[in-house]
């Protein structure tokens, strides 16, 4: 039976019951008296005698029944819409999925609890699925951990063979050396829930000295640029400077700029100032469209990671050349 019909038919119940046994009870408790009372009351009339505010009584405590009766069938209605509010909620929530409802009847709100149950079902079946999902990813980063360093030892092995037969190429070794250590602890670096966005990673914070990174970073890009003809500047304006964030995300963060000028800027010279609180790197190429929505990955890295650190940064470029403005927002 349909809730409308249900509650029309106890609406309806109510309007006929109520005079009918109110009815009932004073023809009734007439007949009681005239029987039973009144040749012992010396025949004093009903509305006259004890029996009268007894009916009363009677009458009042009926009508109680009756809306204790008739408010048993509203308050299962409300049971169950609580109930439902609930599950939603819980569903909605990052608790455990509830349990799907028992179906007790069979009216709209039986069809809405179905329409709960096959909700919490989907909901099931797609926390499985994501959960086999970052399984699988989880897997596949191990493995691809497993690959990048396999290589990365064989390299380190060549690499000391090499040091014993070229003693004068040292230096460029310990610069190879240097970018497989990088390459290492990059990999390395991820958490095993950083599959998908950098805000799952967890990032250990620690004080580092920007212009001894800057500097170490400057030596190693300064090869590469020299032999595209790019003059690499390195002013140190404040040596002490100090943010309290991760080495190995800031190389990534500065390792991008390097590389987008060195690709993509066209640029004669790039100029990298340590200044107090702040790193500027600008260089004069041909600039590019900051507000085009086909923005390189580098840029978007860049972006990514400063915002990730706490880092305040900007980004001006023209014809005349671009300019990167990075400055620390909490140093904690």
């Amino acid at each position: 039976m349909s809730l409308k019909k249900k509650y029309q038919l106890l609406l309806f119940s109510a309007i006929i019951s109520v005079p009918v046994v109110l009815l009932a009870i004073s023809v009734l408790m007439s007949i009681i008296y005239n029987i039973a009372f009144k040749t012992k009351n010396n025949g004093i009339p009903f509305h006259e005698s004890f029996a009268y505010p007894t009916m009363l009584v009677v009458f009042i405590l009926s009508l109680l029944i009756l809306a204790f009766l008739f408010s048993k069938s509203i308050n299962a209605l409300l049971n169950k819409i609580n109930i439902l509010n609930e599950t939603i909620r819980k569903l909605a929530s990052d608790e455990k999925i509830p349990n799907t409802l028992d179906v007790q009847s069979n009216d709209e709100i039986a069809e809405l609890i179905k329409s709960v149950n096959l909700l919490i079902e989907r909901t099931t079946y797609r926390e499985l699925e994501l959960k086999q999902q970052r399984e699988i990813k989880k897997e596949l980063l191990n493995k691809l951990r497993h690959d990048i360093n396999t290589p990365l030892t064989a390299v380190r092995l060549q690499l000391f063979y090499l040091e014993g037969q070229y003693n004068d190429q040292t230096p460029i070794l310990e610069s190879l050396y240097q970018q497989i250590d990088y390459i290492a602890d990059l990999t390395n670096e991820f958490n095993l829930h950083s599959t998908d966005t950098l805000e799952d990673s967890y990032i250990l914070n620690e004080e580092v000295n920007i212009g001894n990174l800057l500097e170490t970073m400057v030596k190693k890009w300064d090869y590469l640029y020299s032999i595209h003809s790019i003059e690499l500047i390195y002013r140190p304006l404040d040596e002490e400077l100090v943010w309290t964030s991760n080495e190995l995300w800031l190389q990534r963060l500065f390792d991008n700029i390097f590389q987008n000028a060195l690709k993509h800027s066209k640029a004669k010279k790039l100029e990298v100032i340590v200044e107090e609180k702040c790193v500027s790197i600008r260089d004069n190429g041909i600039g590019f469209d900051i507000t085009s929505k086909n923005e390189g990955l580098g840029l978007k890295i860049i972006e990514d990671i400063a915002r990730i650190l706490h880092i305040k940064y900007s980004l001006q470029s023209n014809r005349n050349g671009t300019l990167f403005y990075f400055t620390i927002e909490k140093n904690e």
